[in-house]
């Protein structure tokens, strides 16, 4: 038995055909998470039938509780989004600041 030449051995920190991770493998794993999310929520609604009554600023009626909930989740979540895009544009415009006025100099090591 002989051992193969150093040359032919395959490195450590090459992938392998296929171990990379794509978009297309980004996406399909995407579409799994968002399928099993769909299929949990449709669960959620089909076990929340029941009617409440709902008042909100001047709107009142009823709706299914399920539906009343995805509403409070939904606009629960257009306002965390709103604060963190703001939050966003306030960090890039100190940081736009920071890079007009120029590197600042460090003070000298003693």
């Amino acid at each position: 038995m002989s051992n193969p030449p150093a040359t032919q051995t395959p490195e450590v920190d090459e992938p392998l055909p296929g171990e990379r991770q794509t978009r297309l493998s980004g996406a399909w794993t995407a579409i799994v998470i968002g399928l099993v999310a769909l299929v949990l929520i449709l669960v959620f609604i089909l076990q929340n039938q029941q009617s409440v009554d709902v008042t909100f600023l001047l709107f009142k009626g009823h709706l299914p509780l399920a539906v009343a909930l995805l509403f409070a989740l939904i606009l629960g979540s257009v306002i965390v989004f709103a604060f963190g895009a703001a939050r966003i544009l306030q960090l890039r415009m100190v940081a736009g600041r920071a890079r007009r006025k120029g590197p600042v100099p460090s003070p000298p090591a003693e």
